[in-house]
């Protein structure tokens, strides 16, 4: 699994940005999924207001981790490291793999994770 792409870029790498796209749609529908609910259900005021600006919250994040994602393809280090942040983030807040989308984002980024981190990982952020 260490061998290289035409682009250089380490197959690890290029699998955990797969995966990493994977956690931002995963993101993006739990973000409208929020907001449909929100829509949906009949609640007092300031419960529909919490939730929808969970899933503008949700929407925004996802936006701003898929441009990390390509920057981490990119071989950018700090990119990474920002990574690595989020997935900690994500696998301690664990609440939200207690539906599928939640349980298939936080696979995705466990192996994302330790993808980016192996040894011809390494070399190619390295460089």
């Amino acid at each position: 699994m260490s061998s290289s792409s035409a682009s250089g870029r380490p197959t690890t790498v290029t699998i955990s940005f797969v995966l990493w796209l994977v956690t931002v749609l995963v993101g993006i529908i739990g973000g409208i999924v929020g907001l449909i609910a929100a829509g949906s259900q009949v609640q007092g005021a300031a419960a529909g207001t919490a939730v929808v600006i969970g899933g503008v919250i949700a929407i925004i994040i996802a936006i701003v981790e898929l441009f990390i994602v390509f920057r981490m393809r990119d071989g950018r280090n700090w990119a990474r490291i920002v990574l690595l942040v989020l997935a900690i983030l994500q696998v301690l807040g664990v609440v939200s793999a207690f539906s599928i989308l939640g349980t298939i984002g936080l696979i995705a980024v466990i192996i994302a994770t330790v993808l980016m981190f192996l040894p011809s990982s390494n070399a190619y952020f390295r460089r």
